[in-house]
């Protein structure tokens, strides 16, 4: 069952926006507040709000109809997973631009005025994305930070999550891009963004704008030490899988590598995880496999893996000549 609801104000608006802010939500009563009004504070005013609530059972509908505005459109639906939602929301949509704010995040003030700026000079890119600020739990910055760092026919530095992560919330892309390469994987329970923009990179130039927009916000429930290390294991193995299918095309040599670098990058994640430990050594092993020449990838992790071992044999040593000297 679908229910839409339609906060509104007396002076309704008869034409479209300009933009349309997607917001997948599942029980985030304690955050969507902050999220709704990060967007209703830019300096740019012509959006809508597209709500898609993915089957909550907490107070996220109450919180989000607390908002009396005629920019935003509230739907709930039965769960299905957030690509579900976004695609649901995607086909909602009316702006010509579309950008994308999870439920826990914050867009800074002018974000919107930015990019709609940036997009309307450059009429022959397709994608655009951003830097971004970090955060706890609580809403205090944190050291992290992802940079947009490169332009142009990006596939390469972006396919693979590394070594550049183009994160959703800073994306803004034309209408017609999504029209053309479809909607998110709704198979896909992690990655399917990184997915999209390699979709997306593939055919349309894909610019950065080297300035932070977001505050993207960590906490128990994205963290991940708090996810099952098999789903990771299987997310990754799928989204390989799925690239080396779909882009054939592309030089082995690149695909190898992009896949050998995501296969590191979780599998060090995941040693550092004792219960998580087996999935991390299948992944590293699996990045080997890739690229055989970069050995020094085993040679890091078993360095790591020693390291505790080699600290008792230290404290040890340093016991047993305590105790000869006394």
């Amino acid at each position: 069952m679908t229910t839409i609801k339609q906060n509104t104000s007396p002076s309704m608006k008869s034409s479209p926006p300009t933009i349309s802010i997607i917001i997948p939500t599942f029980n985030r009563e304690k955050f969507i507040g902050d999220a709704i009004r990060s967007i209703l504070a830019q300096t740019f005013q012509d959006f809508e709000i597209i709500i898609v609530d993915d089957g909550s059972t907490d107070g996220t509908a109450d919180v989000i109809k607390s908002f009396i505005t005629d920019k935003l459109k509230y739907i709930y639906q039965q769960n299905h997973g957030r690509s579900n939602a976004r695609n649901h929301a995607l086909s909602l949509a009316t702006g010509c631009y579309i950008t994308f704010l999870d439920s826990d995040d914050l867009y800074l003030p002018n974000k919107l005025e930015l990019q709609v700026g940036y997009m309307d000079a450059h009429p022959d890119v397709g994608m655009i994305y951003t830097s971004a600020h970090c955060m706890d739990e609580d809403g205090n910055p944190i050291s992290h930070y992802y940079d947009a760092l490169v332009s142009g026919w990006i596939y390469q530095e972006i396919a693979f999550f590394r070594p550049i992560t183009i994160t959703l919330p800073t994306v803004m892309a034309r209408r017609e891009v999504f029209d053309k390469v479809g909607g998110f994987d709704e198979k896909m329970e992690r990655f399917e963004d990184t997915d999209m923009w390699r979709r997306i990179a593939k055919i349309f130039l894909v610019d950065a704008i080297p300035i932070p927009t977001c505050n993207l916000r960590t906490h128990e429930g994205n963290a991940l030490a708090g996810q099952n290390p098999q789903k990771i294991e299987d997310a990754v193995t799928y989204y390989i899988d799925k690239v080396f299918a779909e882009d054939n095309s592309i030089d082995k040599k690149i695909l190898n590598k992009g896949a050998s670098r995501l296969c590191f990058f979780y599998a060090k994640a995941l040693l550092t995880m004792p219960k998580a430990s087996a999935s991390g050594c299948k992944l590293l092993f699996r990045s080997i496999s890739y690229s055989p020449l970069t050995f020094y990838r085993l040679a890091f992790i078993g360095y790591y893996l020693a390291l505790p071992h080699l600290k008792k044999l230290r404290s040890f040593r340093k016991n047993q000549q305590y105790l000869a000297g006394k």
